[in-house]
This record gives C-alpha cells, structure tokens and sequence, in this order.
C-alpha cells in the first residue's frame, strides 16, 4: 500500500519540517508515503506539473478549503477502504490553491478546516491525520 503527496513548494520551516520528519518515521511501519514537491510557479504551470504526476492507477484526494469536512474516524475509514483497493495520492496546492484543471482529476475534495493554514502546515495536518488513521485502524493508542 502507498500514499502519495503532491506539494506545490518546500517546507520553508525547520520546526515544521522536524513534525513531517517525525510522522513520516512513525508512518514507515504502515505504509509507504512519498512526498514529491513541484516548484512554486503560476497555478497554470503548477497545474501542468501536477497533471504529469497523477497516475491512473491511484485514488486522488485535492486538499481544498472548500472541500468537504470529515472527522478523524471517518478519514481512518475512507483510508482503509481505498487502500485495499488503489494507492492514494493527496494533493496539496500552493497559496493560490489548485486550478480547475487539476481539481477535475481528483475523485474527492476534502478540507482540513474552515481555517486558512499555509500549505506548509496544511502538509503537517494531513500527515499527522494519516498517521492518526492508521493508528485508529490498528486500534492503536494515539488517537484519543
């Protein structure tokens, strides 16, 4: 089972990246997660670089902040049933979010938050919410 993220930009911060490094680690025991960065650009060019990405045999998630809103036990179980069936491959856009484009290749659109969080943080949220699903799938004591 695999997981992907698309990330539009670097982790800018070192505390932040120090959080991804520490729940990339915990993660390594479920599954294998690969974050692939695409440069900041325009959203056009971003778009394009995202698009040569995508791969049809994965189920594609767009981090969107007008996406639909999900608890932790429901994301756990939208996790666990698609990974039986494909990997997954998340998409976080960069500070002027996802073109059209990119969005009509993606089979859900979820939203962290009604928050705006820079997609740096947006990163470490989704990561940490994988690593969350996992442990409540395994019935592990992380998630309170």
């Amino acid at each position: 089972m695999k997981i992907r993220i698309l990330a539009i930009g670097k982790v800018k911060e070192r505390f932040t990246q120090e959080w991804i490094n520490e729940f990339l680690k915990r993660l390594n025991k479920y599954c294998k997660l690969e974050i692939i960065e695409i440069k900041e650009s325009n959203k056009k060019k971003e778009a394009e670089e995202l698009i040569k990405k995508i791969r049809d045999d994965e189920f594609v998630i767009a981090l969107e902040r007008v996406g639909q809103q999900i608890n932790s036990e429901d994301f756990s179980e939208l996790i666990k049933k698609k990974i039986q069936e494909k990997d997954i491959c998340f998409i976080i856009g960069g500070p002027d979010g996802l073109d059209a484009e990119v969005l009509q290749k993606t089979k859900l659109h979820l939203s962290i938050s009604n928050m705006t969080f820079t997609h740096q943080i947006a990163r470490l949220l989704l990561i940490e919410q994988i690593y969350r699903a996992f442990t409540i799938i395994k019935g592990e004591k992380y998630h309170k």
